[in-house]
């Protein structure tokens, strides 16, 4: 394998592994706060399914509803973020 194809394979899990668990944090702080998937949903104008989706990481958060999940989850956006230890 090629140094910068096995380089986009790393990037590719790191990103995942990263999707994964600012999901896992999404649903910690809903749980938290009592919300239903469609309760946070309806909050943020997402599908029920978009949001299972970031929760189990199967789809990327953009920066904008990175926020609007802090905003509905009432805490602040860096509680959400992950920096995997190098």
């Amino acid at each position: 394998m090629d140094f910068l194809r096995h380089k986009k394979l790393l990037r590719r899990g790191t990103m995942a592994e990263i999707s994964r668990e600012i999901g896992n944090r999404i649903r910690n702080f809903r749980k938290m706060r009592n919300l239903t998937l469609e309760d946070l949903s309806l909050l943020i104008r997402k599908s029920k399914s978009t949001i299972s989706k970031y929760e189990h990481g199967e789809i990327a958060i953009d920066i904008e509803t990175l926020y609007d999940l802090a905003d509905a989850l009432q805490i602040h956006v860096e509680q959400l973020l992950y920096c995997p230890v190098k």
